[in-house]
């Protein structure tokens, strides 16, 4: 059984703080956020951010348990799914570099049903993470396993947290990248827009079509016994 939830209009604070279920069953989490939020890996600082600039620009500020840089949701900047898989099901994998290969091939082929295509395809990250000077602040900056690119931009973002019991993968693919108004909630001045531009995917698409094509991937690979 593969239990699906759809949340909409909550906060983005109280998604992250959700518990993990106490069932042994594969769950998919869509989330369509209420208020606007930069959020924050689990061992980032606050400090990172410049807390009048958010208030300024109408963003919480918001620490998730998974881990990664910093990401701009809500306003419709994003399709936002959270897949739990427990460590009983045939994709548990216990190597964090190979755990999301399935996920980001999933997510992959949904946007190719749905019609994305890019002058350098649709690609999934193999291999270990790669790091850059931006990467470690900037969660579209890096390049993860698992995640999708089109060409240099990042069009979904995969975090992890993990517990003996269940992997919560963290997905994000970019609808809107604001590359300034990342920069301006940064605290670090060097941080500019210019250097943020084109790390994440402006992509003009029907979400209810991908959300459909997402979960038909998903639970495919899911079902599998």
């Amino acid at each position: 059984m593969i239990i699906v939830d759809h949340v909409i209009g909550g906060a983005p604070a109280d998604h992250h703080a959700r518990e993990l279920p106490r069932d042994a069953q594969p769950h998919l989490w869509w989330f369509t956020s209420s208020r606007g939020a930069i959020v924050l890996g689990s061992a980032q600082s606050p400090d990172v951010v410049d807390r009048a600039a958010c208030e300024r620009n109408d963003l919480d500020v918001v620490t998730r348990r998974s881990g990664g840089g910093l990401v701009l949701v809500g306003d419709d900047r994003e399709v936002w799914l959270d897949v739990l898989l427990p460590s009983n099901h045939p994709l548990w994998v216990a190597d964090i570099s190979l755990a999301s290969a399935w996920l980001g091939q999933a997510w992959r082929d949904a946007l190719l049903d749905v019609g994305v295509v890019g002058s350098d395809g649709v690609t999934v990250h193999e291999g270990p993470m790669e790091h850059n000077e931006l990467s470690s602040l900037i969660c579209f900056a890096g390049r993860a396993p698992g995640e999708v690119f089109m060409g240099r931009s990042k069009a979904v973002g995969i975090s992890q947290r993990r517990t003996r019991e269940w992997v919560r993968f963290q997905c994000a693919l970019s609808l809107r990248w604001e590359a300034h108004t990342m920069a301006s909630v940064v605290a670090d001045p060097g941080v500019t827009a210019e250097r943020l531009a084109g790390l994440g995917t402006d992509l003009e698409l029907d979400v209810s079509s991908v959300v459909d094509a997402v979960q038909w991937r998903i639970t495919e690979r899911l079902a599998v016994r």
